[in-house]
């Protein structure tokens, strides 16, 4: 039952935090502490000292193109095409490498100027005192600093790459010859170079301009139902951001105008040639009738050749006719399948009217394909159904112009037939009167066609004069005031949470790996009584008897204090034999055993200091006179008595027994009945016999010593001791049964000033912050 009372106290404590632990973290590791609040924060600073700024500015744009051809009362050429993911197409233009290419050079962004700082440079941009003209013949000077310092007026010494490479002198304003490129330098109008200043400048790659742009440039959409898109451009110099992102907008304007009517602009430049050639044609047959007028002097054919004439010009125009209709009616054929598909109103006029509601039912159709394929999958039940809808009429209009051209087909070769029978009687006729007429006929063939494409080109012309970008620029770029980034609210925040964080784990692995004693309230789950606690020494000149050297200290009261409790222990007994032991050396067992002997002979009692520890004997200078051949181990073989081994000290009523030579068995001595004996005999002539014993968790010599005590006072070194060390006494006294063992928590700190109550150690509380700068000082 005991030891699960000790258990659960352990546990307790254990689940607990030990501020007392923390305190003396505090006052030990202080400078780690701030050196790491020191070393966040100051990584912070230079973070936002040594990264440059980056400014972003932006433009707001909407986007709308328009087709208005029939505002000037012409049908449009082309049906108008549905807008699917427009605002997707409009930004892929804004980042494509052709697009990005117009804008570098428009803005001649070839050459970068810098002003070279001692970690930092800075681009001048349009601020820079010079400019340089270049010519290359050799590629690899692209993006390859150059580094130059004026040396005089109109003199300049260049680096190129490195500079430390061997500079090259040149004239402002001069041609600079070197191999594979040549530079002319020249000095801005009412600008000088900065005495402190060093300066470069590079001459930037096609490919590197594209990579930098397309890196730092953002087009995002903003309002899909308003068609309006972000355009923002991010650089470390403030000006540059803006003119670059002013010049995508002024470029844009007329990149997608070019590029939305480049269909018409080849279409008419096909019209262009081929009425060209149609004029050459006409005008050699006008050369040819002229000539023919000239030669003959008349124009005007016999009459009998009239009628055959005017009967082959009618046929001519009928097949021109019937030609005309089925170059209609093929293309139709073909696209039929097409959803671009539009009857224009001549058009309409060639067919009839059940292939008319045909072909205009069918185009409703694909309109109404092409809107639900922005709300439908092709998968679903409605767009199928749309497209066998689709499928059913396009079949039908194909059967009925399949047939009309039929039709047309065995008319034009009726008309073939008709016009050779024609030309068969007027092959009679006279040779110039048919070459006049065919060329005649000929000609008015080629003047209807003629019209028919200048017709034609008119109507392109006009649907590109009148598809005009409704696009609007709704914000112009800004000229950011404030960067964006470095973000130095919150880097300082990170860098101060990041000390705070930092320093916890630090605090918090050093609560971890701390495994000692470090205040009274842990020596307080022992099941043995505590007798007392003594402060560290502050001044250890003198440490043999502590309390002679420096009676008024505070560790001298300490013992004092323990003196006293001492009474409360055995009070029956006369006479007192006291076992003062530890786990380890170095905790101060031999120490408190000088000491409390020095006390108690204070206040006129007869004491004798035994030193058991014949293993390594104590070499303690306060006894000077000391025989080392003779002591405790001699006297238990009986070699020597014990009134022969025994030293005086200053102090009357103290007497001192040291430990002897070291014997080959010291647990065996203290087994035999001389040690009973000895104690015995000594009993008649001192009040209290201190025994210096052995470490007992090293040796097991000590705990031999301790059955024979009345009382065992048990050592614990704050700061030094483990905590292991309790469990060790726990089992020494489980295992012994112990029941007369009391313990002393030695070299507490003292960091405040130290009451003493009753026979009991109280650490008050203390400014720690106060106690922490004390130390360090």
């Amino acid at each position: 039952m005991k030891d699960n009372v000790q258990i659960q106290n352990f546990t307790s404590s254990a689940e607990s935090i030990d501020f007392n632990k923390l305190r003396v973290i505090f006052r030990h590791k202080w400078f780690w502490i701030v050196l790491i609040f020191i070393l966040s924060n100051l990584a912070a600073y230079l973070v936002v000292r040594y990264t440059k700024d980056l400014y972003q500015s932006e433009s707001e744009i909407k986007l709308d193109v328009k087709q208005d051809a029939s505002d000037l009362g012409i049908s449009e050429l082309l049906p108008e095409r549905q807008k699917i993911n427009m605002i997707s197409g409009e930004i892929e233009t804004l980042q494509s490498k052709l697009f990005l290419s117009r804008v570098i050079d428009s803005l001649n962004l070839h050459v970068s100027y810098f002003s070279i700082g001692q970690i930092l440079n800075t681009e001048l941009y349009t601020s820079s005192p010079f400019v340089v003209e270049y010519t290359f013949t050799n590629s690899s000077y692209y993006n390859t600093p150059f580094y130059i310092e004026p040396i005089s007026t109109g003199e300049y010494e260049l680096t190129i790459g490195n500079k430390s490479s061997k500079p090259i002198q040149g004239k402002f304003s001069d041609s600079l010859f070197l191999e594979g490129i040549t530079l002319v330098i020249k000095v801005k109008p009412n600008a000088s170079f900065v005495p402190d200043n060093s300066y470069s400048f590079v001459i930037n790659s096609r490919d590197a301009l594209l990579d930098y742009i397309s890196k730092n440039l953002t087009v995002e959409p903003i309002k899909f139902d308003a068609n309006t898109i972000r355009v923002s451009f991010k650089d470390s110099n403030p000006f540059k951001a803006r003119d670059l992102v002013n010049g995508i907008d002024s470029i844009y304007l007329a990149f997608s105008h070019e590029q939305k009517n480049l269909a018409n602009k080849q279409k008419i430049e096909w019209l262009s040639n081929e009425l060209g050639a149609l004029e050459k044609q006409m005008e050699a047959y006008e050369h040819y009738f002229e000539n023919f007028t000239l030669v003959n002097r008349t124009s005007d054919l016999e009459s009998d050749l009239k009628r055959t004439i005017e009967l082959i010009h009618k046929i001519d125009s009928q097949r021109f006719d019937v030609s005309r209709r089925l170059v209609e009616l093929n293309s139709h054929l073909d696209a039929l399948s097409n959803p671009e598909l539009f009857l224009r109103l001549n058009q309409q006029k060639m067919f009839p009217e059940y292939i008319n509601r045909n072909l205009e039912k069918l185009q409703e159709l694909y309109f109404e394909m092409d809107r639900m394929k922005l709300s439908y999958n092709e998968n679903t039940f409605a767009f199928r159904q749309k497209q066998s809808e689709i499928e059913t009429l396009r079949n039908r209009a194909f059967t009925q112009l399949t047939e009309l051209k039929e039709g047309l087909l065995k008319k034009q070769q009726e008309l073939n037939q008709s016009k050779t029978k024609l030309e068969n009687d007027f092959a009679s006729m006279p040779d110039k009167t048919t070459q006049y007429t065919k060329k005649q006929r000929f000609y008015k063939l080629y003047e209807e066609f003629y019209l028919t494409l200048m017709q034609n080109k008119s109507q392109f012309e006009i649907a590109q004069a009148g598809s005009t970008p409704d696009f609007k620029i709704l914000s112009t770029a800004n000229l950011p005031s404030s960067p964006i980034s470095p973000n130095r609210p919150m880097i300082f925040g990170v860098g101060f949470v990041a000390s705070i964080v930092l320093n916890i784990f630090f605090i918090g692995i050093l609560y971890l790996a701390n495994n000692k004693i470090n205040s009274l309230y842990e020596i307080e789950r022992l099941s043995v009584p505590l007798l007392g606690a003594v402060p560290a020494l502050r001044n250890k000149n003198g440490i043999g008897l502590y309390i002679q050297s420096h009676p008024k200290s505070m560790v001298s009261e300490a013992l004092r204090t323990l003196r006293t409790n001492l009474d409360f222990f055995n009070v029956h007994a006369a006479k007192r034999v006291i076992a003062v032991s530890s786990t380890v050396s170095g905790e101060g067992k031999s120490f408190i055993a000088l000491n409390l002997c020095g006390v108690m002979a204070l206040s006129r009692k007869k004491v004798l200091l035994l030193d058991l520890d014949m293993r390594k004997p104590k070499d303690n200078t306060y006894f000077q006179n000391k025989d080392k051949s003779k002591g405790i181990s001699t006297i238990l073989i009986r070699k020597n008595t014990w009134s022969e081994c025994l030293v005086k000290s200053s102090i009357d009523n103290f007497d001192f027994i040291p430990a002897g030579p070291h014997p080959p068995n010291p647990s065996e001595l203290l087994l035999n009945g001389e040690f009973s004996q000895l104690l015995e005999e000594l009993k008649t002539q001192y009040d209290y016999i201190i025994m210096d014993t052995p470490p007992v968790g090293i040796v097991t010599d000590g705990i031999m010593a301790m059955k024979n005590a009345d009382i065992t006072i048990y050592i614990f070194r704050a700061n030094y001791s483990k905590k292991s060390f309790i469990d060790n006494l726990n089992r020494i006294i489980r295992i012994n049964k112990f029941d007369n063992i009391t313990s002393v928590l030695n070299a507490v700190p003292s960091s405040s000033e130290t009451a003493y109550g009753y026979g009991y150690y109280e650490e008050q509380p203390v400014n720690w912050l106060t106690s922490i700068f004390k130390r360090g000082a």
